[in-house]
């Protein structure tokens, strides 16, 4: 059974573990063992604290051993600015020549400062679809259940296109002429530095897409293979691929409102009776407890009847819930 829980300092080597493993392009998981812990103190801090606009990490947990995070920031840019792309056309006219064109533009922003983030999401490989769901979704249930703690607009970056040597046809052809560092070493820069770095040597003025070499025009808004499924359920979510890039691999950056995600817009909270033999109703469903240090959440057969959830022992135990306690339910998504 797989189980989703807040994460703890004790984490930290298996948090390590999955940053090194995510690879290149991950921000939000940095592969640095002191940016790490400091995450997962402040998510610690977070979880103790009865009002906090701040970062919140989750593990999810089989048998003990943590295998996969995902994280929620409250506020993108809480500390300083939420750097982004925002695309839109540039209309260049003369009435003598009868010219009217309209021109694709890149212009730097921070107009997503202040959102909710969904961020650091990352599972082992080989594990099943339910458990990349379960990451995923896991943070919207807690969402859901500590409404007032979070804003209401939504994003989620997804990984641009490179290769498997840290190329970034995007990053080359824009911010490494103003950086002179190539994409991973300025991924180091990102997780170790203050991003004023961003406003102080990224050009304030548009960039004209069409000027960019064809590679990277293509890789615009794209998403990187391993970020496919992620995608994918964020969008059954209703995420949508807005008008806004990152601001280094050009990858999409999906937006939504926050009370129209399906997650937390259909799930329902019910009290909860425990019982071994589940009336024939019961389906595989997403459930979680409405605990806020001691969150958890996990995929079992639930049953509501009469407004009562029934869940088995197993199932009770992984969220730690007894009988009258309250749980929130949500459907599994249909592939």
């Amino acid at each position: 059974m797989f189980t989703v829980r807040p994460v703890r300092t004790s984490d930290l080597p298996a948090i390590e573990r999955l940053a090194q493993a995510s690879g290149i392009g991950v921000t939000s998981l940095p592969s640095n063992r002191e940016k790490l812990f400091e995450r997962i103190q402040q998510s610690v801090s977070a979880f103790e604290h009865e009002a906090s606009r701040d970062y919140y990490m989750f593990a999810l947990e089989q048998g003990g051993a943590v295998v996969g995070t995902a994280s929620i920031c409250a506020s993108a840019g809480f500390d300083e600015p939420f750097y982004s792309y925002r695309s839109e056309t540039a209309v260049h006219a003369s009435r003598a020549l009868k010219v009217n064109n309209r021109v694709h533009v890149l212009n730097i922003c921070h107009d997503l400062t202040g959102t909710v983030q969904l961020c650091g999401f990352f599972v082992d490989s080989g594990l099943d679809a339910i458990a990349g769901e379960l990451m995923s979704r896991a943070r919207l249930l807690f969402i859901a259940g500590e409404r007032e703690r979070f804003g209401r607009r939504i994003i989620a970056e997804m990984q641009g296109v490179h290769d498997d040597a840290g190329q970034s046809p995007f990053w080359n052809a824009i911010g490494r002429r103003f950086f002179n560092l190539d994409f991973l070493q300025v991924e180091q820069a990102f997780v170790s530095h203050s991003k004023t770095f961003i406003a102080e040597l990224m050009p304030s003025y548009p960039i004209y897409v069409p000027l960019l070499p064809d590679e990277a025009q293509q890789a615009i808004g794209q998403i990187h293979p391993h970020f496919e499924r992620v995608c994918q359920l964020l969008c059954k979510e209703g995420f949508e691929a807005d008008n806004y890039l990152d601001i280094f691999d050009g990858g999409a950056v999906l937006t939504a409102e926050l009370d129209r995600l399906k997650t937390v817009e259909h799930s329902r909270a019910y009290p909860v009776e425990i019982q071994a033999s589940l009336p024939a109703q019961a389906s595989l469903q997403l459930v979680s407890n409405q605990r806020l240090a001691g969150f958890a959440a996990t995929a079992a057969r639930v049953a509501v009847v009469d407004g009562v959830a029934f869940i088995n022992p197993d199932a009770a135990k992984a969220l730690g819930v007894s009988s009258g306690d309250r749980v929130r339910v949500a459907g599994l998504q249909q592939d």
